[in-house]
């Protein structure tokens, strides 16, 4: 029977009230912190091959005046090792000095903003990808068994709201200023407590982690 003229469509919570009604239980929360410990040991490994190749040929400067810091800072250590042993006062001086010298140089500047660019890029693609080619599933959630899926079914969110799902998982691997990543620890703590173990960028994003052979059993059997 049709709504009568006039009479609001139904509020998202009511839609999500009676989808709940209907989905199984969400995914035990602690294989979905393996499955996201499993992605971002993935992740963090793939990343430092990928930073490996990557920033000899984008930042040949900066790589060269890495090691440069670092060969003066390990002389610095030896100096000092040495003066400690010979019963002499052991002075920091030197390594404040190239501490102080290593923040102002731009190529090491440079050099460390590419590669946070390049690992935060990394890891977002990462979400991203595994979660829309695998239909919800990162690889770590593959592995446990479980699926992202939009709120009230089983399928998958649609490619913007797993995008915006994804940068909060890949803040949390990758630390973005001191403000969001206190916002994604706050949301990991959001997730242990909320009802279905649904975080801020579940509920921004509606979608929910569950358990997929058992999301599929319970829609099977509407």
């Amino acid at each position: 029977m049709d709504s009568e003229p006039g009479t609001p469509p139904p509020s998202r919570e009511i839609s999500e009230a009676n989808a709940e009604k209907n989905l199984p239980p969400p995914a035990p929360l602690s294989f979905r912190t393996l499955a996201f410990l499993a992605d971002s040991v993935l992740v963090l490994f793939a990343t430092a091959l990928l930073l490996k190749l990557a920033l000899p040929a984008f930042c040949p400067e900066g790589v060269s005046a890495l090691a440069d810091f670092s060969r003066q800072m390990t002389d610095a250590y030896a100096r000092a090792a040495e003066a400690a042993a010979a019963g002499r006062v052991v002075s920091a001086d030197a390594v404040t000095a190239l501490a102080e010298s290593a923040a102002q140089d731009e190529a090491l500047i440079s050099l460390f903003e590419t590669a946070y660019v390049i690992s935060f890029a990394a890891s977002l693609a990462y979400f991203v990808c595994t979660e829309q080619f695998l239909r919800g599933q990162t690889l770590g959630k593959k592995i446990f068994g479980l699926r992202t899926v939009f709120f009230g079914t089983t399928l998958p969110p649609p490619f913007l709201l797993t995008l915006s799902r994804s940068f909060w998982k890949a803040i949390s691997i990758v630390p973005s200023g001191w403000l969001l990543t206190l916002l994604a620890i706050v949301n990991a703590h959001v997730v242990v407590f909320a009802k279905r173990h649904r975080g801020w960028h579940d509920k921004l994003a509606r979608t929910e982690v569950v358990d997929a052979r058992r999301a599929q059993d319970s829609f099977q059997k509407r």
